[in-house]
C-alpha cells in the first residue's frame, strides 16, 4: 500500500469514527445515555466561556441592531386617551432607552426631563471595562423623590455584566451622588430611605455543576443620602447555605456565563408576609426574581439564607409587585407561548400556589401584546394596571375588566439599513400631582 493511499485509509477510518462518535453523542443526549449527563453542563459552560470572552474583546455593537430598538413603521406616536374619566389621575414617569426620564401628563406632554452624560459623572477608574459605547447604556429603573431628585441605575446592553451602578441626580440633573457598583434592573427603597439593590461579580469557586467563572449575584444595601454601600451578601451562599441547595446541582451557565439573571428585588412588608400562603416568611425579607431558572426566591437578609424557593406557570418573568392581599403582580414574559397575539401576559398570582386572580394578554390582533424581554406592571389606586410592554415600546392602562383606557407610544424614532425603528421603554410609574409638589415650584 503506497505512502497516499494509507494516508487516506487511515483519514477516512478516523472521519467514520469521528462520525459515529457523533451520532452516539446525539442519541446519548436525546435518551440520557453515557456519557451526556456527565459532560453536558461542562460542555454548556466552556461554550458559555468562550463566547463571553469573545464578546468582551471585541466590543463593537450597534444600538440600532440591539434589544434597545426593534421594527416598527406602525403610526401610532406618543398618547392616546381612550376614556379619560376611567383613567387614574396623576402624570406618568418613564425610563427609556437611554440615560434620561421624563415625567408627562396623559396627553404626553413632558412636565419634566432629567438626563446627563454618563462619563461625567463615574471616572474610567470606577469599572474595568468602562463602557466604551455610552449610547448602549439606558436607566432600567428610576423613582423621583417630591423635591424633584432622581434616583436611576444603569444597565449596559449586550454586555456582562451589564449593571453599572447607581446615581442620584437633583431637579435640574445635578449629579449628587454615585454608587460605583455594578447595580443593575431594580431596586426597592426602605421606610430609612436606603436603597436595596442587586450587583454582580465573577464568582471563582465551584458551586454544583457551575464552573468559574460565573456572574454571582448579591443583594446589596446603599445609603440613600450619600450613595455610601453599607453591607452586602452574596445570593448564592444564601441558596448554598439553605435547604435549597441542590438547585446548583440543575442549573447551568448561559452563554455569557450566567446563572440565574436577577432582575428584581423587593422589601417584604408585613402586610404582604400576613397575607400571603408562603411558610417562615416575615416583614424585612426579600423577594428576588431569577429570570433563568423562572423562580422566586425569599431570603431572609438578617441570617442570609433562603426561606423559600418557587418556580410556577410564569416564565422569563419580570417586575413583581407585592400587593397587599398576599399576592404578587408580575410581568410574565413568555408565559403564553401557544398565543398567536403575544406570547407575554400580566399576572395577578399567588405565587405559592399557582392560582390566577387576574391576568392581561393579547386577545386578537388588534391587542397583540408581546416583550420577549423586559416589561413592567404598576397596580394603580383605582384597580387599574399601568403595564410597560418594553419591547413593544407602548404603556397601556387597562381596567380590572381589561379594557384599554390610555395608551402611549414611544415617539423616539430611527431609521437605520432602510427600516424605521422604535426605541424601547423598560419601565413607567403613575405619579400621583400632590407626590411631585417640585413642579408647582
Amino acid at each position: 500500500m503506497s505512502g497516499l493511499v494509507h494516508k487516506s485509509y487511515i483519514a477516512t477510518l478516523l472521519c467514520c469514527i469521528l462520525f459515529l462518535v457523533y451520532v452516539y453523542g446525539v442519541i446519548a443526549s436525546i435518551f440520557h445515555l453515557y456519557p451526556a449527563d456527565e459532560i453536558r453542563i461542562t460542555a454548556v459552560n466552556a461554550f458559555g466561556h468562550l463566547t463571553y470572552l469573545k464578546e468582551s474583546i471585541t466590543d463593537s455593537k450597534n444600538q440600532y441592531t440591539s434589544t434597545m430598538w426593534f421594527d416598527d413603521d406602525s403610526t401610532p406616536s406618543g398618547a392616546i386617551v381612550h376614556d379619560a374619566g376611567a383613567m387614574q389621575p396623576g402624570y406618568t414617569l418613564v425610563s427609556k432607552n437611554k440615560t434620561a426620564a421624563v415625567l408627562m401628563d396623559r396627553q404626553g406632554h413632558i412636565l419634566h426631563e432629567w438626563k446627563y452624560d454618563f462619563a461625567t459623572a463615574f471616572s474610567e477608574a470606577d469599572y474595568d471595562p468602562f463602557p466604551q459605547q455610552p449610547d448602549m447604556l439606558h436607566w432600567h429603573r428610576t423613582w423621583v423623590y417630591p423635591n424633584g431628585d432622581l434616583l436611576a441605575n444603569h444597565d449596559y446592553v449586550n454586555h456582562y455584566p451589564y449593571g453599572y451602578g447607581l446615581v442620584k441626580l437633583d431637579r435640574d440633573s445635578n449629579v449628587l451622588w454615585t454608587y460605583t457598583g455594578t447595580a443593575h434592573h431594580d431596586f426597592d427603597i426602605d421606610a430609612n430611605g436606603n436603597i436595596h439593590t442587586l450587583i454582580q461579580e465573577a464568582g471563582m469557586d465551584k458551586i454544583g455543576n457551575i464552573n468559574p467563572p460565573y456572574i454571582e449575584d448579591f443583594a446589596v444595601v446603599v445609603d440613600g443620602n450619600t450613595g455610601r454601600e453599607i453591607s452586602r451578601f452574596s445570593l448564592f451562599q444564601a441558596l448554598k447555605n439553605s435547604p435549597y441547595r441542590h438547585m446548583f446541582e440543575e442549573w447551568q451557565t448561559t452563554k455569557h456565563s450566567e446563572v440565574t439573571h436577577t432582575n428584581a428585588i423587593r422589601l417584604i412588608s408585613e402586610t404582604w408576609a400576613q397575607n400571603a400562603n408562603i411558610p417562615r416568611v416575615k416583614a424585612g425579607n426579600l423577594l428576588i426574581s431569577l429570570r433563568n431558572p423562572n423562580a422566586f426566591i425569599i431570603v431572609d437578609p438578617d441570617t442570609e439564607t433562603v426561606r423559600w424557593y418557587g418556580e410556577g406557570v410564569w416564565k422569563q418573568q419580570h417586575d413583581p409587585d407585592l400587593l397587599d392581599n398576599g399576592r404578587v403582580l408580575l410581568f410574565d414574559n413568555q408565559g403564553a407561548p401557544d398565543s398567536p397575539y403575544g406570547h407575554s401576559r400580566v399576572l395577578e398570582i399567588d405565587i405559592f400556589t399557582h392560582e390566577i386572580y387576574w391576568n392581561y394578554k393579547g386577545t386578537d390582533e388588534a391587542s397583540y401584546f408581546d416583550s420577549w424581554i423586559r416589561g413592567a406592571q404598576h397596580r394603580l389606586p383605582n384597580g387599574n394596571t399601568l403595564i410597560t410592554e418594553s419591547q413593544g415600546g407602548r404603556l397601556l392602562e387597562v381596567t380590572r375588566d381589561r379594557k384599554i383606557v390610555w395608551e402611549y407610544y414611544n415617539p423616539d424614532r430611527a431609521e437605520y439599513e432602510g427600516k424605521t425603528l422604535r426605541g424601547m421603554m423598560t419601565q413607567a410609574q403613575r405619579i400621583p400631582a400632590d407626590a411631585v409638589p417640585f413642579l408647582n415650584n
